[in-house]
């Protein structure tokens, strides 16, 4: 959306085109990786998805729900109502022009639990004039099976700045990446994971502190290679698309 004009959008939304909102964060992802990685990710996903469904994607939001991290130097957090409150408001403001489908793509984990109030309160608040659905997920969620068996590190090695971010970053942004300033860093597998089975439920604890010792990191970035990231891309696209072409025929199939 950001590269079209004002006419080419309002023909994508005739046209009935979904439209991806990248949700992603700036904060601390170690010694080794770029305050951005969440937003990039998130908005690159949703480049490569939406040339497999047909959608448009908007300007990502690049700040997020970080107060995990804000203890450390470059994050920027916002406070959950804040943050709730900006995704209302965008997401509103692209069903009020007429796009009938919604897609909050998450980059960032604690993003998810709010935006998934978010979608429901868009529905609640704005389904008497507009005729609309919104899909909230974070972009690792329908390949966490597929991901997790392609994995080397042990569960809990793909959390933070972990083996599954810096794959990423390696396979699409290899000079952000700095791989030598681990050495002394402390880390290692924690006790939750992006993609590997765990319990239904989620336990908050006291946040991570540099002077602690901390490095920003959930899980353990060494067995990293951008071979890996290009391959963990590919899989979560290929799970994405069939979630989502899934869900537009169980969706034709009602009318």
């Amino acid at each position: 959306m950001s590269f079209m004009t004002q006419m080419e959008i309002a023909a994508a939304i005739a046209a009935e085109r979904p439209v991806i909102l990248p949700t992603g964060a700036t904060e601390a992802h170690g010694p080794h990786m770029p305050t951005d990685t969440d937003t990039h990710q998130a908005e690159h996903i949703a480049w490569l998805l939406a040339q497999r469904i047909n959608a448009l994607v908007a300007p990502p939001v690049a700040y997020g729900v970080s107060k995990t991290f804000e203890f450390f130097t470059g994050t920027i957090s916002l406070s959950i109502p804040t943050y709730q409150l900006m995704l209302f408001e965008i997401g509103a403001a692209l069903i009020k022009q007429g796009f009938t489908h919604l897609i909050i793509l998450n980059g960032n984990r604690p993003n998810g639990t709010a935006n998934d109030a978010v979608a429901r309160h868009l529905v609640d608040e704005l389904d008497t004039e507009h005729t609309f659905k919104v899909s909230a997920l974070s972009y690792w969620e329908p390949a966490a099976d597929k991901i997790h068996a392609m994995r080397k590190s042990v569960a809990g090695g793909m959390g933070h700045g972990c083996e599954f971010e810096t794959a990423f970053q390696l396979a699409t942004r290899p000079d952000l990446v700095k791989m030598d300033r681990l050495s002394g860093a402390n880390y290692g597998p924690v006790g939750w994971d992006l993609v590997a089975p765990t319990e239904p439920v989620r336990t908050y604890v006291r946040r991570p502190r540099p002077a602690a010792g901390h490095a920003a990191i959930f899980g353990d970035p060494t067995p990293a290679t951008a071979e890996a990231g290009e391959a963990f891309i590919k899989t979560t696209v290929d799970a994405l698309e069939e979630t989502f072409r899934n869900l537009r025929g169980s969706y034709e199939e009602r009318r």
